[in-house]
């Protein structure tokens, strides 16, 4: 549980710092790209220290999910992958969905919180949703929409079929991926 609490204190801190001014200050000391590595790399080590902690953490049962809940990761998953696909490609849902990268982890934590009652898993994918949730509120009035989206309906439909694509294979492939089995 230690790193998976370090690891969430490595990503969640490195990403607290575009907030603060330390973000000005690290760029006018070090430059812009170094500072995009530095955040980079400090967030994927964070980001790892975070699975592989959850991967070996103890087993703690906060509550016992109800019955059937296993389904609710299989069906937010499909909208989430699309969603996390658009934030890649430059289609009209992503202007539409305003934050699409965060509306897709905060489905997958939703589904996966929902359907997992362990501490690690709610520490993990909990705090992915919080994050996304409390990024999406904030900065919603920030980022106004001052035109129309171009219609994209080529690229929307890439976005759809590449985000099936890619939930088909997390379907299938999730025990290899995740190392726990879908319960169907």
């Amino acid at each position: 549980m230690e790193l998976l609490i370090t690891g969430m204190i490595l990503f969640y801190g490195m990403h607290l710092v575009p907030a603060l001014t330390l973000k000005d200050q690290l760029i006018k000391k070090i430059g812009l790209q170094p500072y995009l590595g530095l955040f980079s790399l400090v967030s994927a080590l964070g980001l790892g220290l975070m699975i592989y902690g959850k991967g070996h953490a103890d087993i703690i049962h906060l509550f016992t999910p109800i019955e059937g809940a296993h389904w609710v990761p299989v069906i937010l998953m499909w909208p989430a992958l699309i969603s996390l696909t658009c934030t890649y490609l430059p289609c009209s849902m992503k202007t539409t969905l305003r934050h699409p990268m965060l509306l897709g982890v905060l489905l997958f934590s939703v589904g996966h919180v929902f359907a997992n009652g362990d501490l690690a898993t709610l520490l993990l994918v909990g705090s992915f949703g919080v994050y996304s949730l409390l990024t999406i509120v904030f900065s919603s009035n920030e980022q106004t929409v001052t035109s129309k989206p171009k219609k994209t309906l080529g690229l929307n439909i890439l976005a759809i079929v590449l985000g099936s694509l890619v939930y088909i294979l997390a379907f299938m492939f999730h025990q290899h991926i995740t190392g726990m089995p879908i319960p169907i």
